[in-house]
């Protein structure tokens, strides 16, 4: 419900007029709940309605993210349980506070501003949007998967190890079909969901009157 003001004198009044006028503190308001939804968007999974698809919604069993995989094994990653899993988006392999982490809100000139900061975020556009992505996949990536699978190159060639260990037959077994390729590929496409973590939702809108009626009533933050 809307907040109620009690005006009783003229410093009252003046002091009204200051607080609803301050376009920097209630610049400043927008910002701090715009960021906070943004962020939270990575733990909810959601931006307001839109849920976000859980990693390669139509692949069956087993399971793997194969593009966070590439990307993580490409700067030397070892291949970890967390590569397994479906959920959460976003929020897997060497991304641990990433995109999440580099989102921010800033005022100037009263204009408020809310996007990816810090070193370049050349993925940020195509989570929000989704798209087409292309990465590269390199001889460290293939070594990796080569080893977990139980394969070896040979005469430039990859073939299977003579003997195995147990673990590697069992990966084998299980991933074969799904990581094998990726030996004879130099780069990997994927179509990537979309799942938006910028902007405003009725409830970060509501959230921002409730605060900026606060603030111009009783000067609360």
């Amino acid at each position: 419900m809307p907040t109620e003001i009690t005006v009783t004198s003229g410093e009252d009044m003046r002091d009204l007029r200051s607080r609803a006028g301050n376009s920097k503190v209630i610049g400043e308001i927008v910002a701090r709940v715009l960021e906070s939804q943004s962020q939270r968007s990575f733990l909810e999974q959601k931006l307001g309605d839109f849920a976000w698809p859980e990693r390669y919604p139509n692949m069956e069993d087993p399971f793997v993210n194969i593009a966070a995989l590439v990307n993580w094994c490409n700067t030397g990653g070892t291949i970890v349980p967390r590569l397994f899993d479906r959920r959460p988006a976003l929020m897997g392999a060497g991304n641990a506070g990433g995109l999440a982490g580099s989102i921010s809100a800033d005022t100037k000139d009263d204009l408020v501003t809310l996007g990816v900061s810090g070193a370049p975020r050349e993925y940020a556009g195509m989570h929000q949007w989704g798209g087409t992505s292309s990465q590269l996949v390199n001889e460290t990536t293939k070594k990796t998967v080569g080893r977990f699978l139980g394969y070896e190159k040979k005469d430039g060639e990859w073939k299977r190890k003579k003997k195995p260990g147990s673990k590697q037959k069992a990966n084998d077994e299980k991933y074969h079909f799904r990581l094998l390729f990726l030996l004879g590929q130099d780069a990997l496409e994927t179509q990537v969901n979309q799942r938006p973590f910028l902007g405003i939702t009725d409830e970060n809108e509501a959230e921002m009157v409730e605060t900026i009626e606060a603030w111009v009533a009783k000067g609360e933050l």
